[in-house]
């Protein structure tokens, strides 16, 4: 057998304004939309300009119909919050670039790691990029032994000249 629950609305006289609201227990208050900005500003301020949460909280003990996206919207617009968000923190370390006043003044070199899809024997690449031009050029590697890295840098040095710092 199945019982349907039914929800008494009732409307509720106060002075010259009438209210709807659920008659179950606990007696919640249905909020019009030229009231629905009021009552949510109340709520985030008497939550210290909490989050949706908080506010959701707040707003659930005594109304009926107000939305998430509601709450969203509002907080989303008040100009105390924008204040407060925190901005976002730069992870990670920040490096100043280095700048190069002429061709071959300053290089960088940098290996990566491809042993876990090698070419063949070719486990490593290099990359070597000069600093005023950014251009690259990229030598495979078998290992990264000083040696292998030494004799494709002379190449590479032999081709463009060899920086003033590496």
């Amino acid at each position: 057998m199945q019982t349907d629950k039914y929800v008494l609305y009732e409307v509720l006289q106060c002075g010259d304004v009438e209210k709807l609201i659920n008659a179950d227990e606990p007696l919640l208050y249905y909020v019009t939309i030229e009231e629905t900005f009021d009552v949510i500003k109340r709520a985030h301020i008497a939550t210290g300009h909490g989050g949706r949460d908080r506010m959701i909280k707040e707003l659930q003990r005594k109304y009926a119909n107000i939305t998430t996206k509601a709450l969203e919207l509002f907080k989303s617009q008040c100009e105390e919050c924008q204040k407060k968000r925190k901005r976002p923190m730069t992870k990670g370390v920040v490096m100043r670039p280095i700048l190069g006043k002429e061709l071959a003044s300053r290089g960088q070199v940098d290996l990566i790691d491809m042993q876990s899809v090698p070419y063949s024997n070719f486990k490593w690449i290099m990359v070597y990029q000069d600093h005023l031009t950014k251009f690259c050029i990229l030598r495979p590697l078998q290992t990264k032994r000083a040696a292998e890295v030494a004799f494709q840098l002379v190449d590479i040095f032999l081709l463009m000249g060899a920086p003033a710092a590496l």
